[in-house]
């Protein structure tokens, strides 16, 4: 699950893979709301519909969204909960969680949705090793009737929320009918249902009529493979698709040409360089101190790294300059938190003052993706100007993360693209220990007992405003340590023809209920 995971957390931050949904009118059938038809690009074909296999990359959870809904979801633009088949929710106590669900739910097969749906997808899917670690807090549910449900928690639990977010409910007819295959014709709730699969071609929806939030503008959907994003392009501007996603390089063209639009978004996820902790028994310095392990070296890298330069030479300007481990999206970022300055000259002082002012060599370990490559270039660059010199070792993706993994890295950069503040923590500030899950992505061996100590208080505190506390405190200590240098947040650009009304999400999910149309 962990090389999934992270495969998934990777094609989000690479951000000229992506391709989003899009709408094509049939020229020849007069169309008026709500029976518009839409095509979309698309590059990475969909791993499967079933959300019990364990395919949960990012391609395939942004098309499978359109077919399912959880309890609850984020707000697809501001991150924060909103009701989904659940009305709403309370906490009777501090390991119970007691949900109302909605009275007016049908799965596409014309099941009823209700709690024994919830308790049905829960006990299932803490049989399937892919949600084991997300739902291991769930320790028994008790339907109370037919439409509420108690979930508790063996311990309080304040994350519950963020995972049954993406646990899709299921019909518990559905899957216990012998004769279907539930494998291969996903039945759910969503405003969209499966009508055909053709693999590396088209993948086919019709909108659910009796969805309970309402039908939507788009009545049929297309998702159509394309090889690259120069194909998307070309679609788009022959009128082939309605929206796609678009590489840096393309955007001029495509706000240039008529009958099309561009709308761009920052992603939540943060680019950063980080580094080997370990002073005397590092990756990359065997049998002599790690440069990289004083603080003071820490800090002067971050002061000689001009960020703006890095965004406009190697993204096109196609970024905003990170302060911190999270952006505004996520519950726990600090506003009060600002970037280092770009200071050569304070950064030369840090050196000197560690011992360090006649520099030293440090290898850097990077994505071989073109971008990556010319922004650790530029870092190389900036960093020759306080006597740094920067080997740079271009991997590709399944050799570098396997590389990181097991922590032999000297300086990297990576991406983190979280859901809530806790998995960032628990993933990459946690001192690291497998067994138990922390740590599992914090390379360098960062370790602060502070951290931990309020890691614990923060996940057994359920009151909002004190969680809201520990997690400030908690960056606020990984930036006095400079855990690592926030670089950026990327931006993802979609062209599409003007008549469509869309504002992309964040998430880099498209939900084609949100798509309407000015024609």
């Amino acid at each position: 699950m962990k090389t999934l995971i992270h495969w998934f957390i990777f094609s989000i931050i690479l951000v000229n893979i992506f391709v989003f949904p899009g709408c094509l009118t049939d020229s020849n059938d007069e169309k008026s709301p709500p029976d518009f038809d839409i095509v979309i690009g698309t590059i990475s074909d969909i791993s499967g519909f079933y959300p019990w296999m364990g395919i949960r990359d990012n391609p395939t959870l942004a098309i499978n969204v359109n077919l399912f809904d959880c309890l609850v979801e984020l707000d697809h633009y501001t991150y924060k909960f909103i009701p989904a088949l659940a009305e709403n929710w309370n906490n009777p106590n501090s390991t119970t969680w007691r949900f109302f669900l909605r009275k007016d739910v049908r799965f596409h097969n014309g099941d009823t949705f209700t709690a024994d749906d919830v308790k049905f997808t829960i006990d299932f899917m803490k049989n399937d090793p892919y949600y084991i670690e997300e739902l291991e807090a769930i320790s028994d549910s008790r339907i109370r009737d037919t439409y509420t449900i108690d979930i508790f928690t063996s311990k309080p639990c304040p994350t519950l929320l963020y995972n049954l977010a993406t646990l899709f409910m299921l019909s518990e007819e559905h899957m216990n009918q012998s004769a279907v295959d539930t494998e291969t014709w996903p039945v759910g709730t969503g405003a969209y249902q499966f009508v055909d699969y053709i693999p590396r071609d088209a993948i086919i929806f019709e909108r659910f009529d009796e969805y309970w939030g309402g039908p939507p503008a788009v009545h049929r959907v297309v998702f159509k493979h394309m090889n690259t994003t120069a194909e998307i392009k070309h679609a788009l501007l022959q009128g082939e698709i309605d929206i796609g996603s678009l590489a840096i390089e393309d955007v001029g063209e495509i706000q240039n040409s008529t009958g099309c639009i561009v709308q761009s978004v920052q992603m939540p996820s943060v680019i950063y360089l980080s580094f080997d902790f370990r002073v005397n028994d590092s990756y990359g310095f065997q049998g002599s101190v790690n440069p990289v392990s004083d603080v003071r070296v820490r800090k002067a890298m971050y002061h000689a790294i001009d960020i703006d330069t890095i965004i406009r030479t190697c993204l096109n300007g196609s970024a905003m300059p990170a302060s911190q481990f999270l952006t505004s999206y996520t519950f726990g970022y600090n506003p009060d938190i600002r970037r280092l300055s770009y200071d050569v000259s304070m950064a030369q002082e840090l050196l000197k003052d560690a011992g360090y002012e006649a520099g030293f060599a440090i290898v850097l370990d990077t994505s071989n993706t073109p971008r990556w490559v010319a922004i650790a270039n530029e870092i190389a660059r900036q960093l020759a100007e306080i006597n740094i010199t920067i080997l740079i070792n271009p991997l590709p993706t399944d050799e570098y993360y396997p590389k990181l993994y097991v922590k032999n890295t000297s300086l990297y950069i990576t991406g983190f693209n979280p859901l809530d503040a806790e998995s960032l923590i628990k993933l990459l500030l946690q001192t690291s220990n497998m067994t138990v899950g922390d740590g599992v992505w914090n390379y360098g061996n960062y370790s602060n007992p502070e951290v931990d100590r309020l890691y614990e208080l923060l996940f057994s505190t359920m009151e909002t405003w004190k969680r809201q506390e520990y997690l400030q405190e908690i960056f606020s200590i990984a930036v006095a340590d400079v855990a690592w240098v926030p670089l950026f947040s990327p931006k993802v650009h979609f062209g599409m023809k003007d008549e469509i009304q869309w504002r992309p999400s964040p998430s880099s999910f498209y939900w084609v209920k949100d798509i309407s149309f000015t024609k």
